[in-house]
C-alpha cells in the first residue's frame, strides 16, 4: 500500500519547522490504538508543539485526527469500549484506517481513507483533504480539515455512536479530535458559551480558544465550525487536554449514500496568549476560508 510521506512545510516564516503530512507511522501503531493517520507534530510558527501522540495517559491519542469510539461495533478510536453493563472494557473490536491514493500541492493534501473492522470488513469510504494556509496576524498560521464518509462495502449504513450515547455521561467525544500537550498550569478557555472547560462542554459554540503556556511559551489553538453544520464540543482539561467536535453527543449518528457524514474543523494557531472571545473571534475571522462568513454573534 501506498502511504504519502513527504512532510510539508508550514507556512513562510515558520523557523525550521516541519508538519507532516498523513503518514504511515501508523503502521506502527498496536492494535488496541486504532491505527489511523494523524498529524502530528503540528507546531507553531515559532516551533512550540500544540500536538501530542501516545501521552502516557491514553497511548492510543495520537495528535490530530479523526476517531469514533463506535461505527457499527467496531471501536476506531482505540483504548477501551464502554459496555452499559461492564463499563470500560478492553475488547478485541479495534479497526483500522488506511489512506490511499494520497497527494499533496504546496498547501493541500488530499485522499481517500479506508475504514476497515477488526475481521476485514470494509465499513467506510471517505475523501479527505487538509489545508495549510497563512493568516494576516503576525506570528500566526492556520489550518483546515474536511472529511466526507459513506458506507462502503457491504455496509448500507453506519452507525457513529458514542459512550456517551451508551449511558456514560459526557463522554460524547468522537470525530475529528485534537490532543495537545499538557501545560503548565491551567489553560484558558474560552466559547460563545462564555470562560472555562463546563461552559463549551456540549456546547453549540461556533468556535472554542484554548490559550496554554507550553514550556514557557504561550501560545492559543482557536477552533472553528462551519456555522451550518455546529455539533457539540468536546473538551477535557483535567487529566488530559484535548478537544474536537462531537459527532454522536446524545444520539447516534446514522450515514448512508443519501447522507453522507460531512466534517470539517478550522484552526488557527497563534503564538501568545489569547484572553478574550473579542481577541479570538478577531484572529478566527481572518483565517482565510473563514474570512468572507458573516460575523458571528455574542453577547
Amino acid at each position: 500500500m501506498a502511504t504519502h510521506t513527504k512532510p510539508l512545510a508550514v507556512p513562510d516564516g515558520a523557523p525550521g519547522s516541519e508538519l507532516p503530512a498523513l503518514h504511515n507511522r501508523y503502521l506502527q501503531e498496536p492494535a488496541d490504538h486504532a491505527p489511523r493517520p494523524y498529524l502530528h507534530p503540528v507546531r507553531s510558527l515559532a516551533g512550540t508543539v500544540v500536538s501530542q501522540a501516545r501521552p502516557a495517559d491514553h497511548p492510543h491519542h495520537l495528535g490530530l485526527s479523526i476517531a469514533f469510539s463506535d461505527i457499527n461495533g467496531t471501536n476506531f478510536w482505540g483504548g477501551s469500549t464502554y459496555t452499559p453493563a461492564g463499563g470500560s472494557m478492553l475488547l478485541d473490536n479495534h479497526g483500522v484506517q488506511r489512506p490511499h491514493g494520497w497527494q499533496s500541492t504546496s498547501n493541500t493534501e488530499f485522499g481517500d481513507v479506508s475504514w476497515i473492522s477488526r475481521s476485514g470488513e470494509h465499513l467506510g469510504a471517505e475523501q479527505r483533504r487538509i489545508e495549510y494556509l497563512h493568516h494576516p496576524a503576525p506570528a500566526t498560521w492556520s489550518l483546515s480539515l474536511f472529511s466526507v464518509m459513506v458506507p462502503a462495502g457491504d455496509a448500507e449504513r453506519l452507525e457513529v455512536s458514542s459512550s456517551a450515547v451508551k449511558g456514560r455521561a459526557g463522554a460524547g467525544y468522537g470525530g475529528i479530535f485534537w490532543r495537545f500537550p499538557e501545560p503548565t498550569g491551567q489553560p484558558l478557555v474560552l466559547s460563545d458559551a462564555g470562560s472555562g472547560a463546563d461552559a463549551a462542554h456540549g456546547s453549540l459554540s461556533r468556535w472554542l480558544s484554548i490559550s496554554m503556556d507550553l514550556g514557557g511559551a504561550a501560545v492559543t489553538v482557536v477552533l472553528g465550525q462551519d456555522p451550518d453544520r455546529l455539533l457539540p464540543w468536546f473538551i477535557r482539561t483535567e487529566g488530559y487536554l484535548g478537544a474536537g467536535p462531537s459527532v454522536a453527543w446524545t444520539q447516534a449518528a446514522v450515514v448512508d449514500h443519501n447522507n453522507p457524514l460531512k466534517l470539517a474543523l478550522h484552526a488557527v494557531i497563534h503564538d501568545g496568549p489569547v484572553s478574550t472571545a473579542a481577541h479570538a473571534l478577531e484572529l478566527l475571522q481572518q483565517h482565510p476560508l473563514l474570512s468572507n462568513s458573516p460575523p458571528d454573534r455574542t453577547s
